[in-house]
């Protein structure tokens, strides 16, 4: 089984909610998706078992013996990420250029090539739950959906080589490429939202990426006690969609104090209203 939590947007309590399933589990392999910014490997103790580079992006190169300085290539760059340096030759400013490839194709010297850059990295860890794949999105990379594509598929891996029969993914915030990677194939798809008006939007949102990609779509109402008129509209809303509400969570300092001590509500609290109503909708999802 395949379980991704997902949420319209950063800070909804998702990571914390992935942790308390990973620690609630016998043996899992776990993958980090949110390759900008990696909660999983904060909150469990791991050691890596093995690294490897991703490239996830192209590096501006001049050839100077080729470069004329004639600067076609600075006038038609979008970005206005390149110049002419002191030796005469075009350089770009790697914080601006996007790697677009129009300077390259367009260069009349054939002076200017894209190469691939490598500064990424993806790691494979083992931890006291199984298995831990999380990556390292170098600064500026492309973030298409390609990294978290390739931490799948050591996951699957894995899931073979160690007999794992349970894979849970800590997706990237919002509804773009990277979610996409994440929540194609998976067998269950838990959102976990926030009782605020954008947090509804950003719950319908999600669940409409979702529900095209799986069936088995489920919500969790974090700090549902916060406002409850907009925890009753999500209600609401969940009936409409037909998906059903799996868990509300109250608002509690302890999930805070849980992340400040690196571990999850489960470790932290295991008897306290928050891991009490978690432990209830793992045991739904994995025995449904």
């Amino acid at each position: 089984m395949k379980i991704a939590i997902i949420s319209g947007k950063g800070g909804s309590g998702k990571s914390s909610v992935t942790a308390a399933f990973i620690s609630l589990a016998q043996r899992v392999v776990a993958v980090d998706c949110d390759v900008d910014a990696s909660n999983l490997p904060l909150l469990f103790e791991h050691k890596v078992l093995h690294s490897e580079e991703f490239s996830s992006g192209e590096r501006h190169t001049v050839d100077p013996d080729r470069c004329i300085g004639c600067g076609v290539c600075i006038s038609n760059c979008t970005y206005d990420a390149l110049h002419i340096n002191s030796q005469g030759v075009s350089e770009a400013n790697p914080l601006l250029c996007e790697a677009c490839g129009l300077c390259e194709h367009i260069c009349p010297q054939e002076a200017i090539t894209l190469t691939p850059v490598a500064e990424s990295r993806i790691y494979t860890s083992d931890f006291a739950h199984g298995i831990l794949i999380h990556g390292d999105l170098h600064p500026g990379d492309d973030n298409s959906g390609k990294m978290i594509a390739r931490l799948r598929s050591i996951a699957d891996d894995k899931m073979t080589q160690e007999n794992i029969t349970l894979q849970i993914l800590d997706g990237p915030p919002g509804i773009g490429c990277p979610v996409l990677s994440t929540v194609t194939g998976v067998d269950r798809v838990v959102i976990v939202c926030e009782p605020t008006l954008s947090g509804i939007s950003d719950l319908r949102r999600a669940y409409k990426v979702a529900s095209s990609f799986c069936d088995a779509v489920s919500v969790i109402i974090n700090k549902c006690d916060i406002n409850e008129q907009n925890s009753a509209d999500i209600a609401a809303l969940c009936k409409d969609l037909g998906v059903e509400i799996i868990a509300r969570l109250p608002f509690d300092r302890t999930l805070v104090d849980a992340q400040i001590h690196c571990q999850s509500i489960i470790e932290y609290a295991p008897e306290c209203s928050c891991s009490t109503a978690l432990r209830a909708a793992y045991e739904h999802l994995c025995h449904e």
